[in-house]
């Protein structure tokens, strides 16, 4: 079996090697019954479904403008995913949403809700705009900016893969983790639509203009600037995520008392997903 510290030297170069290198994350995350998994279940099953719109079964229903540009994307910003598994090796003031994420899955402080917006936050609002700009500079966008607006497009259809995945992320994890997340899904009048109203859309769009800020920085001083200021701001949303005080201890307490402590083998939709291959979608799995 692969071990923990292969996992944090994984570095996928495109979709293509990513799927398969968070399948082996999972695996490990279930073996050993660690809380990380309910985020990198969430993003698996994001990713599968860009992979799906990525390879239509109708080419005449394509998505993206550029389909290579999306997976190697892919592969960038999962690659930061495995690479933020080792956050605590490195100074205390960085990256530090995905400390906060981290520790407190592993120590179990967390429910699964936490765990979902811990890492959707560490994810979205301190990596996705590094990546964007390593993709956009692999790909000599700083070079032609009239690619840009094609890039950005590509970007926005994303967002809707992420809105359609928001339901079948909500089942999956009610059903193999346990903890409040179905109850807020009906309690709140669907899980998307909090989601979806609490910025998913409004943060990946700073998201793009943070990437462009990237590729217009003179030397590694300016992308430090622009760094530390996501640094800031993800780690002031990870600390209202992570919220211990008093008023919110009935809601932590009941959360990770419902929540499971044991996993078994991971399904989608109903369906072993270890049975669906790469170029289906999963809305045809299940």
């Amino acid at each position: 079996m692969t071990t923990f510290k292969e996992i944090t030297e994984m570095r996928p170069r495109d979709i293509h090697e990513a799927i398969p290198m968070m399948r082996k994350a999972l695996d490990w995350y279930h073996e050993n019954n660690d809380y990380r998994a309910v985020f990198l279940r969430s993003y698996y099953i994001i990713t599968l479904n860009v992979h799906a719109a990525l390879n239509p079964s109708d080419p005449r229903k394509q998505v993206f403008f550029d389909p290579a540009w999306i997976a190697s994307l892919a592969g960038k910003f999962s690659s930061l995913y495995f690479q933020s598994l080792t956050t605590h090796e490195r100074d205390s003031n960085t990256e530090r949403a995905w400390k906060i994420a981290h520790q407190l899955a592993e120590s179990r402080e967390s429910t699964v809700v936490q765990d979902l917006l811990l890492g959707l936050n560490a994810h979205i609002n301190y990596d996705l705009a590094y990546g964007i700009y390593l993709n956009m500079k692999e790909h000599g966008d700083d070079r032609n900016h009239l690619l840009l607006p094609r890039r950005k497009f590509d970007h926005d259809q994303v967002n809707d893969i992420l809105m359609a995945s928001i339901p079948q992320i909500t089942e999956t994890l009610a059903r193999d983790y346990g903890g409040a997340i179905r109850f807020l899904d009906v309690a709140l009048d669907r899980l998307d639509d909090l989601l979806a109203g609490t910025g998913l859309r409004y943060y990946r769009e700073r998201v793009w203009w943070n990437a462009v800020t990237y590729l217009t920085a003179a030397d590694d001083s300016e992308i430090g600037l622009v760094h530390e200021k996501l640094n800031r701001e993800s780690t002031g949303i990870a600390n209202l995520v992570a919220d211990r005080s008093f008023w919110s201890l009935a809601i932590r307490l009941v959360g990770k008392a419902i929540r499971k402590r044991r996993f078994g083998r991971i399904e989608l939709a109903g369906t072993p997903e270890a049975a669906q291959g790469p170029g289906m979608s999963v809305a045809a799995a299940a």
